[in-house]
C-alpha cells in the first residue's frame, strides 16, 4: 500500500518528460512493467507510483498500472529528478550489414549476441556495437534501445531492422502493429509428422509458476498467430518455415513446442534433441551438434517508410545452421547460398 510519505515524495519531485513509441517488443505488456523497461533508471514500484500520481499517459490518457499497451501507442513518462542519462559503452564488433541506406540498417545478427543492454549485459550487446559504429539512430525505443524497432532472442540468428530516425521508426513500428511486415523464420523441429502446412492461433501469456517462460495455454486477451509450412522431412525431424503474424516473446518456439514439435536445441520449451538411441545415429549426432535452438530469422519484407518501395531482406544462414542443413537436409542446400 502506498503511504502518504511516498506520494509526497513523488508530488514534490522535479520532473523531466520522456516520450516513447511502443514497439513490437513491448506489445501487450502491463503498463507498469513497460515503463520500468523503457526507463532503466526507475524500478517497477516507482513506475507504479508514477502511474498512480498521473505522471504516465498513454496516447494522452491516464491508464491503470495493469493496462496492456499495444504496439504503436505513445507513452509519455514524467521522470522524477531528471536522472542523468547513463552513457552506453561502445563495443567493437562486426555488425554484419546486409542492407543499408540513409534511413534503415538491416543486420544479420549472429547467434549468442544479446540485442540490448539489461541486467547482467551492460556491454558487448548489439546496441553497444551500434553505438561504436558512429551512426545516428532513432531515440523512440528509449536510451538503451537506440534504433531498435523489434528484437530477436539471444540465441536466434537473422534479420533485425534498425531505424536511423524517429520518423522511420514510427513508420516501421506502425507496419509491425498493422501486420504489414512479412517475417519468415527457418526452424528445424523434432518429429517428421508435422503437417505440410498450418496455422496456430492461441491466447498467449506468461506460464503460471514460471514467469520467465511463455505459453499459449492460458486465458489472455493477447492473441498469437503463427503460420507454418514444412519444406522437408527425415525420419527424426522436419525443416519448416514459420511466419509469425503477431510478435509475442518466444512465440514461434512456444507454438511449435505446444504443437508437439519443439525446435531442435531448445532446452526451455521441449525436448532439445532426439532420444538416446534414435536412428539413424549419424543424423542424431548431427542434430546434437546444434548447441542453440535451431531458429533463424530468414527474411523480412516491409514498405520503406520514406521511399514507399517494398523491400524484402534475406539473411544468409550462419555457420552452425548451414552445417545442420548440409548434414540433415542435403536436398535443401540451396538455402545455404
Amino acid at each position: 500500500m502506498e503511504t502518504g510519505v511516498q506520494q509526497a515524495q513523488i508530488s514534490e519531485s522535479k520532473f523531466q518528460e520522456e516520450q516513447f513509441l511502443i514497439g513490437e517488443a513491448h506489445d501487450g505488456w502491463r503498463l507498469d512493467m513497460c515503463v520500468a523497461a523503457l526507463v532503466p533508471s526507475i524500478s517497477r514500484s516507482t513506475a507504479q507510483k508514477l502511474i498512480e500520481a498521473d505522471r504516465v499517459l498513454v496516447d494522452g490518457r491516464k491508464r491503470a498500472r495493469g493496462y496492456r499497451v499495444a504496439a504503436g501507442m505513445t507513452v509519455k513518462v514524467s521522470i522524477p529528478e531528471a536522472p542523468a542519462k547513463r552513457e552506453l559503452t561502445p563495443s567493437a564488433g562486426e555488425l554484419n550489414i546486409i542492407y543499408e541506406d540513409d534511413d534503415i540498417l538491416a543486420l544479420n545478427k549472429r547467434p549468442g549476441l544479446v540485442v540490448h543492454p539489461g541486467a547482467g549485459n551492460q556491454s558487448g550487446t548489439l546496441v553497444n556495437q551500434l553505438i561504436a559504429s558512429g551512426r545516428t539512430f532513432s531515440t523512440l525505443g528509449g536510451p538503451d534501445r537506440p534504433g531498435l524497432v523489434h528484437r530477436l532472442d539471444k540465441e536466434t540468428s537473422g534479420v533485425i531492422l534498425i531505424a536511423k530516425s524517429n520518423a522511420v521508426h514510427e513508420g516501421l513500428a506502425r507496419q509491425f502493429k498493422d501486420r504489414q511486415v512479412d517475417k519468415k523464420y527457418l526452424a528445424v523441429v523434432l518429429g517428421p509428422s508435422i503437417a505440410d502446412h498450418g496455422e496456430i492461433v492461441s491466447d498467449f501469456g506468461r506460464r503460471p509458476g514460471d514467469r520467465r517462460q511463455f505459453t499459449g495455454k492460458v486465458s489472455s486477451n493477447r492473441k498469437a498467430i503463427t503460420r507454418y509450412e514444412t519444406l522437408a522431412r527425415t525420419s527424426l525431424v522436419a525443416l519448416v518455415v514459420a511466419q509469425p503474424l503477431t510478435g509475442r516473446t518466444h512465440q514461434i518456439r512456444v507454438h511449435l513446442s505446444e504443437l508437439g514439435h519443439p525446435i531442435i536445441g531448445d532446452r526451455v520449451y521441449g525436448r532439445a534433441y532426439p532420444r538416446p538411441g534414435s536412428r539413424p545415429e549419424s543424423e542424431a549426432a548431427s542434430l546434437r551438434q546444434m548447441t542453440r535452438h535451431a531458429l533463424h530469422a530468414w527474411s523480412v519484407a516491409f514498405t520503406h517508410p520514406i521511399t514507399g518501395q517494398r523491400l524484402e531482406i534475406t539473411a544468409p544462414l550462419p555457420r552452425d545452421f548451414k552445417h545442420l542443413i548440409t548434414a540433415v537436409f542435403p536436398g535443401m542446400l540451396h538455402l545455404c547460398s
